[in-house]
């Protein structure tokens, strides 16, 4: 990596290589934004020089606004004597509708202060204050609906566009500044405590689309790096606003139990959601992650930002922030290259297509955890937003394999994503074509469609037990997933057949905001059939927000045989969710279990 820096930092910025443990070469594509300003594209250039390598340190800033440094930056200079090299702000601010909102762009011009002034990196969220009715953002404090806010001709859809452009003129401050901004909007959303959340996966979509649109075709902020930043760990491929809007994945990460873990099992996840695509960083994190197991367990974050107030005060110890900062894997402020003129290759004319990633394996009949993608590039491979022109998918040379969904797609900032396509055939190894009306071709790696297919769910409603026929059913033909199902007296019960890859000792995992129970039958009798991992009542939360896991023993199985296992879900109120995965022998962990590792349930006699 080279590292453009001013003389007084070049031994520093050395000594941090020479350092630094070694990394898989990472290549971040084009920015999202069509049209990318060179600030824009040189800090995205330089986050994928870093990644992997370095993990830069960042702050939220408190509320109070005054001149100078923080609570924050005081007490980290003080204690570390080093400042972060992200500053965070909120812009809440602006949606404010009491009259009390901010009137001066204070927060715009110490963004822009921090980026020209001190060589920093400014970053942005909002906690969006509801564009109408009660003005919070907790879903609990308004009762303003975002199902009718992305309708258009709603007076909520009038009311959201509007603080689209309030917000939208303080980044257009920045933007004719020419600083590049980290923006982290919308966050938590899957948690569903705001109100942007609280409609469920669909609705937040179309409103990160529709801000997407507003602030980069109408208000032609070309200055952004788009930061999606979930705040749960459960059903988080329904809620990815897609590649083609995303370009940092920042997980809001604050354990239960307060520990300074690298969170490697929440990078490996994000990292096979994304397919290795995209910059993953902590948009979030409570605890200052311990920097020695960062770089022991290689979760190779891209960034941290530690939550101001109490969060940075009191969930990290003083000794434990100064060695974080003084480790040499972490870039401060002052280890920064000169950001304004690093250097980045912008993207050429588009002279052909290609898929980005791998497909992955997908279960027969279902749909993958994350879609099928192919991008219009130039001769690098770095995929052209502004390029036009549908492409079709099919499969390549398979006898006996038919391919179903929607398998024609115009480009979205140029992406074309195949989000339902669906094998029917017999198991085995497949690859796709990929073809446009000019004539453009590209062919994926290869891929293996099954064992598996899916397993069943069974869900009854209003219900103190589990007789009678369900009220509803479905094929979990993804993974072994559910979201957050509301309700009373809500029951489900997933069943089916589990198929191992390799032979060993396997662990399980039961990520449930309830009681949830699974059972796995490990012999050819029905009497082996055990409860290998509960969720109760009073099994403690240990992943954030507030859901409960229960772990198994290691438990013996076979590689190809099929196990019978058994899911069964009991909430009286509220909510749950669930989540399982596990541990292969290899020690490779697949969260959740994907739907080609499971097989239906044998049809009662």
């Amino acid at each position: 990596m080279k590292i453009n820096c001013p003389p007084w930092n070049c031994v520093l910025a050395l000594s941090l290589w020479l350092t630094a443990p070694a990394a898989v070469a990472f290549t971040a594509d084009t920015p999202v934004t069509p049209g990318a300003s060179p600030e824009a594209q040189s800090l995205l250039a330089f986050f994928s020089d870093t990644y992997g390598k370095h993990i830069i340190s960042g702050q939220q800033d408190g509320w109070q606004r005054s001149g100078g440094l923080t609570r924050e930056l005081s007490y980290i200079t003080n204690t570390t004597g080093h400042l972060p090299a992200i500053l965070a702000q909120d812009l809440s601010g602006y949606t404010d509708k009491s009259g009390r909102h901010e009137t001066n762009h204070f927060a715009a011009q110490r963004g822009i202060a921090w980026y020209r002034e001190r060589n920093g990196i400014p970053e942005f969220c909002c906690h969006w204050r509801a564009p109408m009715n009660a003005p919070g953002f907790y879903s609990k404090e308004t009762t303003f609906d975002i199902r009718l806010a992305v309708l258009e001709g709603t007076p909520e859809h009038a009311a959201m566009l509007r603080d689209l452009d309030a917000i939208a003129a303080e980044l257009a401050i920045l933007r004719d500044a020419h600083v590049p901004v980290l923006w982290r909007p919308l966050h938590e959303a899957n948690g569903r405590w705001f109100w942007w959340g609280a409609g469920g996966p669909e609705p937040f979509r179309a409103l990160w689309r529709t801000m997407f649109e507003v602030f980069t075709v109408k208000h032609h902020l070309n200055n952004l790096i788009w930061v999606f930043s979930p705040g749960a760990e459960t059903d988080l491929a329904d809620w990815y606003p897609g590649d083609a809007y995303v370009d940092i994945v920042g997980q809001d990460h604050y354990p239960m139990d307060g520990n300074h873990g690298p969170a490697k099992d929440v990078f490996d996840e994000l990292t096979t959601l994304t397919r290795g695509t995209k910059l993953l960083a902590l948009g979030e994190n409570g605890p200052v992650p311990d920097i020695q197991l960062v770089r022991r367990e290689h979760a190779g974050w891209l960034f941290f930002t530690t939550w101001s107030g109490s969060i940075l005060f009191e969930k990290t110890t003083p000794e434990q922030l100064r060695e974080a900062y003084n480790d040499p894997y972490v870039l401060n402020l002052g280890d920064l290259p000169d950001l304004r003129h690093y250097p980045y290759k912008p993207a050429g004319p588009a002279v052909k297509i290609g898929f980005p990633a791998p497909p992955g394996d997908v279960a027969l009949g279902g749909t993958r955890h994350s879609p099928v993608t192919v991008t219009w590039q130039d001769r690098h491979g770095k995929t052209v937003r502004t390029a036009t022109g549908s492409i079709t998918l099919a499969l390549k040379g398979a006898a006996g394999a038919s391919l179903t969904g929607t398998l024609t797609a115009a480009p979205e900032n140029g992406v074309a994503t195949f989000a339902d396509a669906s094998l029917a055939g017999p198991f085995g190894k497949y690859r796709f074509n990929a073809i446009t009306a000019s004539g453009a071709k590209a062919a994926s790696t290869s891929f293996l469609a099954g064992p598996g297919n899916g397993a069943l769910r069974e869900v009854w409603l209003g219900k103190a037990d589990f007789s009678g026929p369900p009220d509803a059913t479905e094929i979990l033909a993804r993974a072994l997933e559910t979201p957050v199902c509301p309700g009373t007296n809500y029951l489900a019960h997933i069943r089916g057949l589990i198929i191992p890859p390799q032979s060993g000792p396997y662990r399980f995992w039961v990520a449930s905001g309830g009681p949830a129970e699974l059972w796995l039958q490990t012999g050819s009798s029905p009497s082996s059939r055990q409860p290998i991992a509960t969720v109760t009542r009073d099994t403690p939360y240990q992943k954030w927000p507030h859901t409960s896991v229960a772990a198994s023993a290691a438990v013996k199985l076979s590689a190809g045989k099929h196990y019978a296992f058994e899911i069964l879900q009991k909430q009286a109120q509220g909510s749950t969710q669930l989540n399982i995965w596990w541990e292969l022998p290899d020690g490779t962990q697949e969260r959740p279990i994907p739907a080609f590792r499971l097989a239906q349930p044998n049809p009662s006699p």
